[in-house]
């Protein structure tokens, strides 16, 4: 089992189910699978059992997904353990937006399945779903809270957009990052690795600037050979600096100091 290969599954198959597309999630439980809600109580066994109650759920909510960090540990080559952590907002249709700081443990094993020619192949599957931060259940919640205003408030938190950026983080985790959310960019250990500082924080990932330049410069502009900024989040630029919204004041070369300006100014004017 290709560990990398699950985790990068199990971050596709949960953005997929908050875009309301349930069904691919379903499709990879296991037949003997079991679900653990975010709500005390909400236990579901079996695969047939979990269709069958999603399917008979009916509700209008929309969610946003803000940054996911995907991390993976296998001590067996047919199972792999993958924990995601990401922000999560609940549209809920008039009334206020909530967000929850979401922790979900998937649970993977190999199995051996036969087609219909006879021939066996070997699929993931989903062993266990763990949604880790439980809250009070009402009586006429099944899977999504109907109540949850009732039992949790907080302060709304604008929606978030962009590209979804995949990083391999040097603590071996990956990283789901919205591009809106990447403030800038700076080389790390002699230009070997990178540190992308978002508005939650810092992470250190396997790639060069120069890697990520290229991969990304409609995205982001590279002032000083150690630095790419996310231009939404320039507020000054004068002689040879730069700042960011952060209070962040990072230098331009001279040489590259009209360059830098000018791409700037036209992003902002698309």
């Amino acid at each position: 089992m290709n560990q990398q290969h699950i985790a990068d599954l199990s971050a596709e198959l949960i953005m997929k189910y908050y875009d309301n597309d349930y069904m691919p999630f379903l499709d990879h439980m296991d037949d003997n699978a079991l679900w653990y809600g975010p709500a005390d109580g909400q236990f579901i066994h079996g695969r047939e059992t979990m269709i069958r109650i999603w399917n008979a759920e009916e509700h209008s909510l929309q969610f946003t997904l803000g940054n996911m960090e995907v991390t993976h540990i296998s001590s067996h080559p047919s199972f792999c353990d993958v924990m995601l952590g990401f922000t999560v907002t609940t549209h809920y249709p008039e009334s206020e937006d909530i967000t929850l700081n979401q922790r979900i443990l998937m649970t993977w094993c190999e199995r051996t399945l036969e087609d219909e020619d006879g021939s066996k192949t070997k699929e993931p599957r989903i062993l266990v779903c763990h949604i880790s931060n439980p809250h009070e259940k009402h009586d006429d919640d099944v899977i999504y809270p109907n109540r949850f205003h009732e039992v949790f408030h907080n302060a709304y938190i604008k929606p978030l957009h962009g590209r979804r950026i995949h990083f391999h983080g040097m603590d071996r985790s990956d990283y789901f990052v919205l591009s809106d959310t990447i403030i800038r960019i700076e080389a790390a250990h002699g230009g070997k690795h990178s540190i992308v500082i978002t508005t939650d924080g810092e992470i250190e990932v396997a790639s060069t600037i120069s890697m990520l330049e290229k991969r990304y410069g409609k995205l982001f502009l590279r002032c000083h050979q150690s630095y790419l900024v996310n231009p939404e989040y320039i507020t000054n630029i004068r002689r040879f600096k730069v700042t960011l919204s952060d209070g962040v004041e990072l230098p331009i070369p001279e040489k590259k100091y009209t360059a830098f300006r000018d791409k700037a100014v036209k992003k902002f004017k698309r």
